[in-house]
């Protein structure tokens, strides 16, 4: 049986990355994330901090999250600001920080549908060939603690080589922050033009897609536009425009298909191997104190390794809640 969900998400002007299509979503009066036709579970009680000893043997290396690139908008206080406006910035309090860690993630679970290896083709050609590129996505959950992203790199890309994209709560927008082949640093923000849709594919499995429209901010010349057009779990399509005499012209468009290994979806729960960061399709293990849980990227991996007390503490939360939730419980 095909199962259809619709994750509608209020957002301003538009930058943005590939995905699929949907019906328009009627805007809450004053919503905190995008509306979603499916509930997204979120812990309502903060998780305290302490770090516990940890118990078990040190984890080994692994790949940190790719890249690590610097948000605009100076450090305030946490004094003077207890949540952020733009990404990057401000040093919220303990509660509000988990708080808007939930936000963040929330909004960005259909997104998340991205993450992994993936290997791009140009539709334009260079020269007599058509450019290649390699984008891989991964979570960062430790360069800002309340404002977690999905973090690009792909050095052979004729657009982006670099890029960090999240969600700003109190402007309810997208925000990526992208570093061009020339190394200029771009500011896109925008929304969902057509809303994360799941369905059932030809492989029976659940799969996604969406579209992401993101935009330039500012009066560049040259201002950049990206689409990100998800097919379904391997396969999205990224639209890149330039401005032109005001108004944006289609410069490329880049076919993508996942290098690795599927990211389908087993169900809109993902029971034992959900990922203990994020919350998504976990598909490698970790462990702490004799327990395994399961990560869904080098970047989730990573993060757990750091502060693994933390990350249980507040995954078993959130089980005990879903838990307490279920009817008759």
């Amino acid at each position: 049986m095909m199962r259809t969900s619709h994750l509608h998400i209020a957002l301003v002007s538009g930058f943005l990355l590939v995905v699929g299509c949907g019906k328009t979503p009627t805007p809450a009066p004053t919503p905190s994330v995008p509306a979603v036709t499916t509930p997204v579970a979120v812990a309502a009680t903060p998780v305290a901090l302490e770090p516990a000893p940890v118990a078990s043997a040190p984890a080994p290396a692994v790949e940190e999250p790719l890249p690590t690139i610097s948000l605009s908008g100076p450090p305030k206080s946490a004094e003077t600001s207890s949540s952020t406006g733009t990404a990057g910035g401000s040093q919220p309090s303990v509660a509000n920080m988990l708080e808007q860690r939930k936000l963040v993630v929330a909004a960005m679970d259909g997104i998340q549908v991205i993450l992994g290896s993936w290997k791009g083709t140009t539709k334009k050609e260079v020269g007599n060939f058509k450019a290649l590129d390699a984008p891989k996505w991964v979570w960062d959950f430790r360069t800002e603690k309340g404002q977690p992203a999905l973090v690009m790199k792909s050095e052979k890309s004729l657009y982006v080589t670099e890029a960090r994209l999240t969600y700003i709560p109190d402007r309810q927008v997208y925000q990526m922050i992208a570093h061009d082949k020339e190394g200029q640093v771009r500011t896109l923000e925008g929304q969902f033009t057509s809303p994360v849709e799941e369905f059932e594919g030809e492989d029976r499995r659940v799969h996604r897609k969406f579209k992401l429209e993101l935009a330039e901010v500012g009066d560049a010349k040259d201002a950049m536009k990206l689409t990100f057009n998800q097919q379904d779990n391997n396969r999205y399509l990224l639209a890149v425009e330039r401005k032109k005499g005001g108004k944006f012209t289609l410069v490329d468009t880049v076919g993508t298909q996942r290098e690795d290994t599927s990211f389908a979806l087993n169900d809109t729960d993902y029971k034992d191997k959900t990922c203990v960061i994020s919350g998504g399709l976990g598909t490698s293990q970790v462990s702490f104190n004799g327990k395994s849980y399961w990560v869904c990227c080098s970047g989730c991996q990573a993060a757990f390794n750091e502060e693994p007390a933390r990350w249980v503490a507040e995954f078993e939360a959130k089980q005990k809640e879903k838990e307490m939730a279920k009817p008759g419980t």
